[in-house]
């Protein structure tokens, strides 16, 4: 069974051209049997809004090279590893001095492979496999200028009620820039110029030139939940200031619904009953 834990899963480096660089991992057969690895790593491009990845007929950059730094063991070179031992890896990253100034997105893998025959022929066929995200700045700034765009910041569902159905606030944002940078801010509701509740944006990474749907702290939805009180709110969205952007709001209101229902259901089954007190009943024979 493939059981194998890999750390860190993700390293962040801002680094000028030219330089070089080394990451240590820890690799760890977790399972009760012998396990023989290999390593490989490859460029990647964000796909969609959630976070997903795509590493479809993608060309790695000739002038970045990754290579293992172990005195013992190559890139793309098996090992095997003992139930429940470790080893360490030691990536070595370089880069050349005509590398362009932008981000680089690559996934240091460590697979389980095996050799099948197919067609009288060995092919190699992945088992299992396990990655960290490798995200890379190339600037001559240690600290390279970022802006955003706020292209979505929405609540549901249209109709807001006191008692039923929490509130969910939808954001969306976008980098402008060709470098990536983290989603700080938060989501303030205020009713009569007070705040009544702040909600913390994850910092989730937004690559460059991408948008990226978000969600609160501790990975979950932004979401105001009832009761509250009726009348209008203000919602505000505010991006921390290094990215730039303007804050933006909105307001909603909040009504009395479910008891106006409520009212409305007892006030026809009262009148019902009266109405039928009141009918004049058949004579009995």
């Amino acid at each position: 069974m493939f059981n194998l834990s890999l750390s860190p899963p993700q390293i962040e480096f801002v680094l000028k051209p030219g330089i070089t660089l080394t990451q240590a991992y820890q690799v760890t057969n977790n399972s009760d049997n012998p396990i023989t690895l290999n390593t490989e790593v490859l460029p990647f491009l964000p796909q969609g809004d959630t976070g997903s990845v795509s590493y479809s007929s993608l060309l790695a950059n000739p002038n970045i090279a990754f290579s293992l730094n172990n005195a013992n063991l190559k890139l793309g070179q098996p090992f095997t590893l003992q139930p429940q031992e470790s080893r360490q890896l030691v990536l070595k990253i370089k880069t050349s001095t005509d590398t362009e100034l932008s981000d680089y997105y690559s996934t240091f893998f460590v697979y389980q492979s095996t050799d099948l025959p197919a067609n009288d022929s060995n092919i190699s066929q992945s088992i299992g496999k396990i990655g960290s995200h490798i995200l890379l700045s190339v600037s001559n700034s240690e600290s390279p200028k970022i802006s955003s765009q706020i292209k979505k910041f929405t609540i549901s569902p249209t109709i807001k009620d006191v008692f039923f159905t929490p509130l969910t606030f939808s954001v969306n944002i976008k980098n402008n820039t060709n470098y990536f940078f983290k989603s700080y801010g938060k989501i303030s509701i205020s009713k009569n110029q007070k705040i009544i509740k702040q909600l913390n944006l994850e910092p989730q990474n937004v690559l460059a030139n991408h948008q990226r749907s978000l969600i609160c702290e501790n990975q979950t939805n932004c979401t105001l939940t009832p009761p509250l009180w009726p009348g209008k709110y203000v919602a505000s969205l505010e991006l921390d200031p290094s990215l730039n952007t303007p804050p933006v709001s909105f307001s909603f209101w909040v009504l009395p619904l479910s008891p106006i229902v409520f009212i409305i259901l007892s006030l026809s089954l009262v009148y019902s009953l009266r109405w039928l007190k009141k009918q004049p009943k058949s004579n009995q024979k």
